[in-house]
């Protein structure tokens, strides 16, 4: 395996955190013992995108900048064979955008990870118009590799599937707060107890069926009218951001950290999701 960060020292940094992540895998029993052994062995820092010229498959995870992005793909394309599948994790940008004006554009493929990637189970995998068979069948495959349970789009579509759904929900909790209705505590309350509570068993439509589907028609018909439906970005997240606020990355956000609780919550998130793997994995549609 070969790997390439744009910053060397970001790129030596990765290392500790991939020796812990494997080895928590390891005895969790996720992960085989052997495949966590000698792992650094097996693992090359590239000095260049140039010695990603071996590779037969190569996801690229930069930040959500086209412009960065298409440059990558020019110094990446010339290096790589034509049959190498070149995959993007973009959150969002539409993948036949970035495979326009590619010389192999049947290679390029979404794959977008969710976090923490190691440890959940899923994995979005995004065709171009332009994506070949081929070169979706083998990131699948790969994906399934790789733990994953790999959901696959039939067109692509910006934001893609859970992104989509995802956006929605947060921008109707930012309605609810900057209208009034409910403060930040209790809206994340409410959704936790809620969504949060049957969202990891079942998607909304098997929601529906587990609970009754002519009820939400009638909801339905009468709430659709009245959500939010705002194409600008919310006064609130706007303010948060300008006053450079990142999260538990800097203990400021939406709640007050000290960098001790920011801690535990970090902690929390991860053990959490271990424990989430184990139920997704128990009940999950194979084994239903």
């Amino acid at each position: 395996m070969i790997a390439y960060n744009r910053t060397a020292s970001r790129a030596r940094a990765s290392l500790s955190h991939i020796d812990h992540s494997l080895k928590e895998l390891a005895r969790r029993r996720i992960i085989s013992p052997g495949r966590y052994r000698n792992w650094r062995q097996r693992l090359t820092l590239a000095g260049s995108l140039c010695d990603l010229a071996p590779c037969r498959f190569v996801i690229e995870s930069v930040k959500e900048d086209l412009a960065l992005k298409q440059g990558i793909y020019d110094e990446i394309e010339s290096a790589l064979a034509p049959t190498a599948i070149i995959a993007s994790n973009t959150s969002s940008i539409p993948i036949t955008v970035l495979q326009t004006g590619r010389k192999n554009p049947e290679r390029f493929v979404g794959m977008h990870w969710g976090e923490p990637a190691h440890i959940t189970r899923y994995l979005e995998v995004i065709p171009g118009r332009h994506t070949s068979p081929r070169t979706l069948r083998l990131t699948v495959r790969l994906g399934e590799m790789c733990g994953k349970e790999p959901t696959k789009l039939n067109e692509d579509i910006r934001g893609f599937l859970s992104n989509r759904m995802m956006y929605a929900m947060i921008r109707e909790a930012f309605h609810l707060v900057e209208a009034g209705i409910a403060d930040i505590e209790t809206v994340d309350r409410s959704f936790r107890n809620d969504i949060g509570w049957w969202a990891l068993l079942a998607g909304p439509f098997r929601w529906m069926d587990l609970t009754g589907i002519p009820a939400y028609l009638l909801v339905m018909e009468d709430l659709f009218p009245k959500l939010c439906n705002s194409v600008e970005a919310p006064k609130l997240m706007r303010e948060t951001v300008e006053s450079g606020a990142l999260g538990i990355a800097n203990a400021k956000g939406f709640y007050r950290y000290t960098k001790a609780s920011a801690r535990r919550w970090e902690k929390a998130w991860v053990e959490f999701s271990y424990e989430m793997r184990k139920l997704a994995e128990k009940y999950s549609e194979k084994n239903l």
